[in-house]
């Protein structure tokens, strides 16, 4: 079945959200707040703090509150085949994962400056993932300005383009460099390859020039935000649709498309509806069930996703659903139906690492055999590299997803104190980026009027300035007042919120 994309943008001063839509249906989530923005690409002039021999690792002092740690031997680089070594094939997003295969980097004691770049942002109580094989990833290209090797992307799979991608831009590389192409770059000309290479090419320049001047540690190279992300990344031809909300982002959407692909001019779309674009397409409904572990399947049936420290359940269940002719197939159908609802969830969940999935046990080879060719032809659409091993005579199949942050759960929610960790909630920031949006739905109905949030002062506390202050800005904006409320009686997991018309007003500020 044909796979038609989407790009639906949420943005305001606070945080920008983005939902990838396959068939209508959100699959991936990416979330970028003031008070937390995504390492992943930038790049340190990191100072050596401690070498752990033992671990074949190292901790690096980039100049954040928690050092970034260091394979020295960087083994998620091992995951690569031979072939895909031999043949120089690879997904787009394993472009960091095979460098170390090819280049063997010095040795670094404690002490030393060293360039590294952020691969993955911090999780929980880990500081950010490091590497020494710095990369740029361009609209076409991934450039590699340490490693002498042209790759193309597997899913290029017409023999007369891959010739024509790979000999233009090895004719156009320098000694020592090397790059990816990407899938993007089917058909593109060959002046717009060459111009990523230029770019591409004037970033490392920029980036050495700089750690030159700097004193380690100290940022010497931050990545673009998210919604150009998302534009170099997302933005192709199977995109059908990429709409945004606000003027500014609607400019920036327009102009990379008036630069790069002008015949795609009616594909970016400005939202104008006075329902927010979120509800309007679906998706805060489908993130609040996101954050549920029990989701339900069309017929009946339900699957359970559990995260633990140390890997990811699934458990498939029947339910309501009783089938027609016997147990077999009533089992068989639930399995089938699961399976694409369990790779959406864990893309969209961001859920990585070791994936347990428990199926309903099924007596037939032939079912057991379908189910897992399902499995795989679902794991294709998944941009993230995964990988799946056969069904067990348990009904467990095991599986591998890479991680490339926290999971949807750990960036809305935060451990909940009353169950002693058993459980989550939503985080303060969570909830009052929930009031915001709320609050410029609403609009110049507020002048004059007086919004009153009541919660605990430990809550209260525990928000971070910028969002607090985003928000007083906002409804300044507006004409309304925000009243704060601290009660010591209130739920500390709670926040109340209350628009109190003008003659309320009054009286509640008197």
């Amino acid at each position: 079945m044909e796979v038609r994309r989407s790009l639906v943008v949420n943005s305001t001063p606070l945080e920008t959200r983005i939902a990838l839509l396959e068939n209508g249906q959100v699959c991936e989530l990416f979330i970028e707040r003031t008070s937390f923005v995504s390492q992943v690409g930038d790049v340190y002039k990191g100072r050596v703090a401690k070498l752990l021999p033992g671990m074949q690792s190292a901790f690096i002092s980039i100049g954040d509150s928690k050092d970034g740690f260091l394979y020295l031997d960087e083994p998620e680089a091992h995951r690569l085949t031979a072939e895909e070594l031999e043949h120089g094939e690879y997904e787009d997003t394993a472009i960091l994962e095979f460098a170390s295969l090819t280049v063997t980097l010095p040795p670094i004691k404690e002490g030393e400056e060293v360039l590294v770049q952020v691969v993955k942002d911090p999780i929980a109580s880990k500081g950010p993932r490091l590497s020494r094989h710095i990369s740029f990833p361009g609209r076409f290209l991934v450039f590699m300005p340490s490693i002498e090797h042209v790759g193309i992307s597997r899913k290029i799979t017409d023999p007369i383009e891959r010739e024509r991608l790979r000999e233009l831009i090895k004719a156009h590389s320098e000694p020592g460099e090397g790059f990816i192409v990407r899938t993007a770059a089917i058909g593109e000309r060959d002046e717009d390859l060459i111009s990523d290479v230029t770019f591409l090419r004037a970033i490392w320049k920029e980036v050495q020039s700089r750690s030159e001047r700097r004193a380690a540690p100290s940022l010497v190279w931050q990545d673009f935000r998210l919604l150009q992300k998302v534009m170099r990344d997302l933005f192709r031809e199977e995109v059908a649709s990429f709409w945004v909300d606000t003027d500014e982002a609607y400019k920036q959407v327009a102009a990379f498309v008036q630069a790069l692909h002008p015949e795609w001019a009616e594909r970016a779309k400005r939202f104008t509806s006075n329902i927010p674009i979120f509800e309007a397409f679906g998706i805060e409904r489908e993130l609040e069930l996101a954050c549920q572990p029990k989701y339900f399947l069309h017929h009946g049936g339900s699957i359970v996703i559990n995260q633990t420290e140390a890997l990811v359940s699934v458990d498939v269940n029947t339910g309501k659903f009783v089938g027609r002719k016997d147990l077999e197939e009533t089992v068989f159908l639930t399995n089938m139906e699961a399976i694409p609802e369990i790779v959406r969830q864990l893309r969209l969940r961001n859920l990585g690492g070791i994936i347990v999935i428990d199926f309903i046990d099924m007596i037939n080879a032939e079912h057991r055999a379908k189910v897992m060719e399902r499995l795989h032809e679902e794991l294709v659409r998944d941009r993230n590299h995964a990988r799946a091993i056969e069904l067990s005579d348990f009904g467990l199949v095991e599986m591998t997803r890479k991680r490339t942050g926290p999971s949807l759960d750990r960036q809305l929610t935060v451990p909940c104190a009353r169950c002693e960790g058993s459980g989550r909630k939503f985080s303060p920031e969570t909830i009052v980026l929930k009031i915001y949006r709320e609050i410029a739905r609403l609009g110049e109905e507020l002048r004059g009027a007086t919004i009153r949030i009541t919660l605990h002062p430990q809550l209260r506390a525990a928000l971070g300035s910028d969002t607090r202050d985003g928000l007083m800005q906002l409804a300044r904006f507006l004409g309304a007042h925000v009243l704060w409320v601290e009660r010591s009686d209130f739920r500390e997991d709670s926040i109340g919120f209350e628009i109190l018309p003008a003659k309320q007003s009054e009286n509640a500020n008197a």
